[in-house]
């Protein structure tokens, strides 16, 4: 499994920098968390990495292959896949369906192609689904339509659908927000099966601090676009800023050990 390598990378969106030479590195097996106040670039960090955002400067590698002017698509076909914070479901088909829709994303046919031959799913998407369906805990609920679900099992159909393209870099975007205690507390579980049994590099970005503190080896803190510190997570989870996003205390210095 490839690391994900960003570098200096920056974004400009109508005249105002939103990332400014941010530099990040996910290595495989890894969690790596994205901190930062809302407008911090989190999510256009996200979009960037992907390909849904154009880029203004900086490189963009996953393991020695440069994706920094590749299409999203493409970027997809080469391992990087991500979440959605709206989930971005198709309500009306069942769960069975949705991860369908993504179970060949990495191949080289177009996802029409991929889906159907001679009018029938793909032998390998279908036992590519079959295996994740089981492997999440959906496997009861595979042909259910997603409108039927609580925001919880949307969460983890979400997780599952981006899992299934078998991605060598996993991005995601606020996967338990809006969660219970115990919905977030699955997703969590989920989050750490794909890092246990794929060694995928993952990224990502979340508010609820019990997640982060759960799966993240460490973490870099956003601020008006800049990285302002990097480090391992209980150690960074005590950094001035961090805490006065999270917990509205004061700023001081940064704790010894701390890189910023």
């Amino acid at each position: 499994m490839p690391q994900l390598s960003v570098r200096d990378l920056s974004v400009e969106i109508d005249g105002h920098r939103i990332l400014d030479s941010v530099s990040m590195t996910v290595s495989p097996g890894r969690i790596v968390g994205l901190l930062g106040a809302n407008g911090a670039g989190k999510s256009t960090a996200i979009d960037a990495i992907t390909g849904y955002q154009r880029i203004t400067s900086g490189t963009i590698e996953v393991g020695d292959r440069d994706l920094t002017h590749a299409s999203a698509p493409a970027r997809a076909r080469h391992g990087i896949s991500r979440t959605f914070q709206d989930y971005l479901l198709f309500e009306d088909l069942t769960v069975e369906e949705n991860l369908l829709s993504a179970a060949e994303v990495r191949g080289r046919k177009s996802v029409a192609e991929s889906l159907v031959r001679f009018g029938r799913p793909a032998r390998a998407a279908l036992a590519r689904v079959d295996a994740l369906l089981i492997a999440h805990g959906l496997d009861a609920i595979r042909y259910k339509r997603v409108e039927e679900l609580s925001l919880g099992w949307h969460a983890r159909v979400n997780l599952a659908r981006a899992a299934v393209q078998d991605p060598s870099v996993l991005l995601l975007d606020e996967p338990a927000a809006a969660l219970s205690l115990d919905a977030r507390r699955r997703v969590v579980d989920t989050i750490k099966d794909i890092r246990d049994t794929t060694d995928t590099s993952i990224l990502l970005v979340e508010h609820n601090l019990d997640v982060v503190t759960d799966v993240c080896d460490d973490i870099y803190v956003l601020e008006a676009g800049a990285v302002i510190a990097h480090g391992v997570t209980a150690e960074i989870l005590e950094h001035p800023t961090v805490r006065s996003i999270y917990f509205g205390e004061d700023e001081s210095a940064l704790p010894e050990g701390v890189s910023a």
